[in-house]
């Protein structure tokens, strides 16, 4: 038997020391051992708890770095529970404050998806030679140089596991007294179906009617990234990775090998690891079957 994913107990002495407001999930900070922690807390009826891990640990075989995410509880209640990555001292500035502060009329009190939230900004933001690599983390190939590079990582991720939640508020740069960096990707529940109940799942997996399956069903997973400020919706995952990845063909193509080295056993592995109580048997079989197709689109496009 695979070693399942370790589940921690936070005592009822554990007391938190504040609720964290951003967001719309439960959160709470905790000081244990001398780190702070949050605990996230997934919303009842969804598999948001299980979806954060998953796509952390997706995030790692990508090579990408990352927010390590936990099974926790606490009085009852389960959730995730995640390391302070930000320093001592240091401040995450997330991306509504620092296009704010390029676009003077940028909306950055609005919560979701903004339409001033455009691809072409976050380009011209992160290729700045100022903003460097998270400490410790080394790129999968030297010619990733620049912080947009690691972002088009990010973007692939999203595509892979159909995360639709990279709002201006899911990524950002973190500063300290010496360092700015691009912020680990953090923040990827809304992804691989997690909300999808087993009665749909079931329907997707066995239907003969290909607009019911699986893979028409990724074709609709949109990103929090517009491509103009005039765009009613926000790009399709998939059309928003293929249209950063123009900016820099050959980075993307770097991600897109670091993609194929990933087999389906890998990944069946991590399905495997969780525990029972936290995923049906459906949600593994669907989650799985969504990357197998997203994979495949990536590599075919």
């Amino acid at each position: 038997m695979k070693n399942v994913f370790i589940c921690y107990d936070l005592v009822i002495s554990d007391a938190p020391d504040f609720p964290e407001q951003l967001g719309t999930k439960e959160k709470y900070w905790f000081h244990i051992d001398n780190q702070e922690y949050l605990f996230k807390i997934g919303r009842p009826g969804t598999g948001e708890n299980w979806a954060e891990k998953i796509a952390a640990e997706l995030a790692g075989l990508l090579g990408l770095p990352h927010a390590e995410y936990n099974f926790a509880s606490w009085k009852g209640r389960k959730g995730v529970l995640s390391p302070q990555m930000v320093p001592e001292g240091g401040r995450l500035v997330h991306g509504n404050e620092l296009l704010a502060a390029v676009h003077k009329d940028y909306p950055k009190q609005k919560d979701g998806r903004v339409s001033d939230h455009t691809l072409k900004r976050i380009v011209a933001l992160l290729r700045s030679q100022t903003i460097g690599f998270p400490p410790g983390w080394s790129p999968p190939n030297p010619a990733i140089k620049t912080a947009f590079h690691l972002f088009l990582g990010y973007l692939l991720l999203d595509v892979w596991i159909s995360n639709q939640d990279r709002h201006h508020e899911n990524w950002g740069i973190i500063r300290t007294h010496e360092l700015l960096y691009l912020a680990p990707t953090y923040d990827h529940a809304a992804s691989m179906g997690q909300n999808e109940t087993d009665e749909t799942r079931h329907d997707r997996l066995t239907s003969k009617d290909q607009g019911r399956q699986i893979s028409n069903y990724i074709k609709r997973a949109r990103s929090a990234i517009f491509e103009t400020n005039r765009s009613k919706k926000p790009m399709l995952t998939l059309e928003l990775f293929q249209k950063a990845i123009a900016y820099e063909p050959e980075i993307g193509q770097i991600w897109l090998d670091q993609l194929r080295q990933i087999t389906e056993n890998s990944c069946q592995d991590l399905f495997d690891r969780l525990p029972p109580s936290e995923a049906s048997i459906l949600a593994r079989q669907f989650a799985l079957e969504l990357l197998i197709c997203n994979r495949q689109r990536l590599l075919e496009e």
